[in-house]
């Protein structure tokens, strides 16, 4: 459709004079508020960065822990060096001290008796031996000096009245039985000069291979003595006169 003028309806006028191009407003916002916001972020490049930072807390158990172990460990190494590394301890001169069981003290039991062994031993001449069931104390002895002395003598002291039989028992159990001199009878009692009519304990004589034996019992002390005669000498007349005079 045309219009009446004989112009077309679409284009525009030529006459019209031309704008140009629109000018952009430079304001920063809009008179409505839709305007975009201040550009701030240019500005936060141009300014130093700030930092601000965190106090780190250190956790000093761990090298409290590790510091004692240290120490232990160079004590412990030390004190091992130094163990391979001392000398040897060096052996005293002269002659080796006597062992703790030789020169300890006897016990009551030795000491009471060696109060009641017969005159004629030397010191050193009877030595303690282990004591049998039975026994609290029992001594070997060497030769006696006194005349008519034996060359061996065991002398025990018991617990009791069953001790002493048992042991004077032994005694004539391992001898050949003879009478003693004089033709005393043996076993049988005997009897101290100042108590003839009590019995002071049993007497025996025999022969312990060849060797003549006397043996007897202290029934109040509770002492059985045996000794012998060696393979010459005493004879037994001899030997039996030593015991009636030591008895």
């Amino acid at each position: 459709m045309h219009a009446t003028d004989g112009s077309s309806s679409d284009g525009p006028d030529p006459d019209d004079a031309d704008t140009g191009p629109l000018q952009v407003s430079q304001s920063t916002q809009s008179d409505d508020g839709w305007g975009s916001a201040p550009d701030n972020w240019a500005a936060r490049f141009d300014e130093p960065l700030t930092v601000n930072p965190r106090q780190v807390q250190h956790n000093r158990k761990p090298v409290i822990f590790f510091s004692i172990v240290a120490v232990v460990v160079v004590a412990t190494v030390g004190g091992l060096i130094w163990w391979l590394v001392r000398p040897s301890p060096q052996a005293p001169d002269g002659p080796a001290p006597a062992s703790t069981s030789a020169s300890a003290e006897p016990d009551a039991d030795t000491q009471a008796l060696r109060r009641l062994l017969p005159g004629g031993y030397p010191e050193g001449s009877c030595k303690p031996v282990a004591a049998p069931q039975g026994l609290r104390a029992q001594v070997d002895c060497d030769t006696n000096s006194d005349p008519g002395g034996p060359m061996s003598a065991t002398y025990s002291l018991v617990k009791d009245k069953a001790a002493l039989d048992a042991t004077f028992n032994d005694i004539v159990g391992t001898s050949t039985r003879v009478n003693c001199p004089g033709n005393i009878q043996s076993p049988g009692p005997w009897r101290r000069n100042a108590t003839p009519d009590k019995a002071s304990g049993t007497l025996f004589c025999g022969l312990q291979g060849d060797r003549p034996t006397v043996a007897w019992t202290d029934d109040a002390r509770l002492l059985v003595s045996s000794v012998q005669a060696g393979p010459q000498a005493p004879t037994f007349d001899e030997l039996y006169a030593w015991w009636s005079s030591h008895s």
